[in-house]
């Protein structure tokens, strides 16, 4: 054990003594958070405007009479210019080409016959417009076609959108005291947190994988072997730079985080100065006032649904979960890297082993995916008991709700897995770090094995 301990030791401290590791860690937060305040930058000064001629064939769009009908009420008013997007008319066919050749307009919206009753409509730029501006205009677009229909039917714009209303379906579960169904939402959080497991088993385990391959070749572990069992060895190693990447990991959450929150909360002024433009519309005599507020609204709601969901979140559990399927998670597939390090000469020979390691890894991310579109699956019971992917389907369970004798059950299991895996690794390791020259098999390891 003591000696097991100071292999810990010095992988660690050879680890976090390096420039490598010093260097990374502090760029690390810096390039991370940098990106945040960046894209925060851009989003804030994004000045792109977009110019847009809409050509009418029947010249609906043109006619006085469409400011009468957004003064009924409707939900939104159509075709008002902001920061983002400005608009022209003109009745008729015109040669798209030639007026984006005059570079007055970006785009250039043709509504033919057709549009009127399939709505179908063709937009021509050289510079494809954004999804938000291009899912703005078909919605003015969409709501002056609906005006026009209405007005052609002679049915009053206000009986018209009392009868068109969109269904909004809230799962109720009774057995919760009537409590709106969040699942979806919390299984979202727990994908975050499956996240950061996926990407540190990878990225630190393939360190392990490096660690052994490097003392194999440089022959530094014949001199090791010598006073250390490889069992001892093996777990030093994988124990040791799990230490470094948690390390890192911590500091970088800390530094991250404080420097995008330093950046955009300095920012924050001008990003709601922005907010504010870009909500704000010129006044053409039919505005209609109840669109900001229906704006708040929404806010507000998306708001309320975030807060529930964070509340109803039991973050003690998620937490103490995230830490033990984080260690275990790790130390599982650490030992099948550094078998994977222990039985190759070199890196090229890594990847007829990796992908058998890494696809149960994967395979565990697309059901963590399968479960937030369907949390109730019976599929995320099965595969939180299969220990190769229980440390990232987990957390998406305990993030729903997950009954304490399924994740003590799977807790067993991977614990279990990981002695035997260790176990495993730990016969191949012995073997694998004497042996040079040789290109390694499956046969070869199942030799091993047997030794």
């Amino acid at each position: 054990m003591n000696k097991t301990l100071l292999i810990i030791q010095r992988e660690y401290m050879s680890k976090v003594k390096k420039k490598s590791f010093l260097i990374m860690t502090i760029l690390g937060p810096i390039i991370f958070g940098g990106l945040i305040v960046a894209i925060a930058l851009l989003a804030a000064n994004d000045t792109t405007h977009q110019h847009v001629l809409l050509a009418d064939n029947l010249g609906y769009l043109l006619e006085d009479e469409i400011l009468e009908y957004q003064k009924a009420g409707v939900e939104r008013p159509r075709f008002r210019n902001t920061s983002k997007i400005s608009y022209d008319f003109r009745k008729g066919t015109v040669d798209p080409q030639q007026e984006l050749e005059a570079g007055i307009y970006t785009a250039v919206v043709q509504l033919s016959d057709i549009s009127y009753t399939d709505g179908k409509v063709e937009m021509y730029a050289e510079k494809t417009p954004s999804m938000s501006i291009q899912s703005q205009i078909g919605r003015d677009i969409e709501d002056a076609l609906e005006l026009y229909r209405t007005k052609k039917n002679n049915i009053p714009i206000e009986t018209y959108k009392s009868i068109r209303q969109s269904v909004d379906i809230n799962v109720i579960k009774p057995s919760e005291g009537g409590k709106k169904d969040l699942t979806s939402p919390k299984a979202m959080v727990g994908f975050g947190f499956a996240l950061i497991i996926y990407f540190f088993i990878f990225f630190y385990g393939v360190q392990v994988m490096r660690g052994v391959m490097e003392e194999k070749t440089n022959r530094i572990v014949e001199v090791i072997i010598s006073s250390v069992r490889p069992f001892q060895l093996m777990m030093g190693k994988i124990i040791g730079i799990g230490l470094v990447g948690l390390t890192q990991f911590l500091i970088w959450v800390g530094l991250t985080a404080a420097i995008s929150a330093f950046g955009v909360g300095a920012m924050q002024k001008q990003l709601l100065e922005r907010q504010k433009e870009q909500l704000a519309m010129v006044d053409t005599g039919g505005v209609i006032a109840a669109q900001n507020m229906s704006d708040e609204d929404d806010a507000q709601a998306v708001q309320s649904e975030m807060l529930a969901v964070l509340s109803e979140i039991s973050w003690t559990d998620l937490i103490a979960s995230f830490l033990i399927f984080f260690i275990c998670g790790y130390m599982l597939y650490a030992s099948l890297f550094a078998a994977i390090g222990a039985s190759v000469d070199n890196e090229t020979d890594t990847q007829q082993f990796m992908m058998p390691v890494t696809l149960p890894l994967i395979f565990g991310y697309i059901v963590s995916t399968m479960m937030i579109e369907n949390p109730e699956s019976s599929i995320g019971n099965i595969f939180a008991l299969v220990p190769l992917t229980s440390p990232i389907v987990m957390m998406v369970k305990t993030a729903i709700g997950v009954s304490i004798g399924l994740k003590i059950l799977s807790i067993v299991i991977l614990v279990a897995s990981i002695l035997f895996f260790v176990w495993l690794a730990g016969k191949i390791y012995r073997v694998g770090i004497l042996m040079y020259g040789k290109k390694p098999t499956y046969k070869e390891l199942w030799k091993w094995l047997k030794y």
